[in-house]
Order: structure tokens, then sequence, then C-alpha cells
């Protein structure tokens, strides 16, 4: 059990982003930015089981939930948030901000580190 992070304690740790939000991230990248909360949820249970599978009610959930989590946390905080409800609260919308792809972007275009032999 050494090797088996806990979850709780992960969500916890302070700066840790969590594993669902970030799994989110990935879905609306690979979505060119946006995508309807259903089809994200689909994308995320598929890219965890390696299956093009539905997410179940639990894990619609749970995925909605983490979401709606990052939000209400965000807008406490002074960075930027990188996800938004692009068409209102009332939204099943989901996309990231105009923030997220900037800072995509730079990553992806930043020059490699070469390495030393």
């Amino acid at each position: 059990m050494s090797n088996v992070i806990s979850y709780t304690a992960y969500k916890t740790a302070k700066g840790a982003i969590d594993p669902l939000v970030a799994d989110i991230i990935d879905a609306l990248r690979a979505n060119s930015g946006s995508a309807h909360r259903q089809d994200v949820a689909n994308w995320v249970v598929g890219r965890r089981t390696g299956k093009p599978l539905k997410a179940t009610a639990d894990e619609q959930e749970a995925i909605y939930a983490a979401f709606d989590s990052y939000l209400d946390a965000a807008a406490r905080r002074r960075p930027p948030p990188l996800l938004c409800k692009p068409l209102g609260p009332d939204s099943y919308r989901w996309a990231l901000t105009s923030a997220a792809l900037d800072l995509f972007e730079k990553r992806r275009s930043a020059p490699a580190i070469k390495r030393a032999r």
C-alpha cells in the first residue's frame, strides 16, 4: 500500500490540483478548448479505463462536482482561472479560459531544454 497515493490526502495538499480537474483540462484541450460536460465526462472515463466508455451517473457526478469545486475555489484566488462556463452559469458547456489557452500555448512553443551528455 505504500505506493498508492491517497486521493483525499492528494486533494487537500497545498497547491495540489485535483486529478479530476487535471483530466477535465486534458479533455478540453483534446476538444479544442471547449465541450459539453457529458462529452468531457465520457472522455475522462475513457482515458482512465483505456476504453471508449460512457460515464456512469456516479462518475459524472464526481466529475461535475470537481469542476464546480474548482470554479468556486478559483473565484477566491488571485491567479486567473483555467476553466469557465462560457455560456453562463446555467450552461452545460465547459471551456478553457483565455488564460489557460495562453498558458498552454506558451508551454507548447517554449524551446526544448537541451540535456548535457
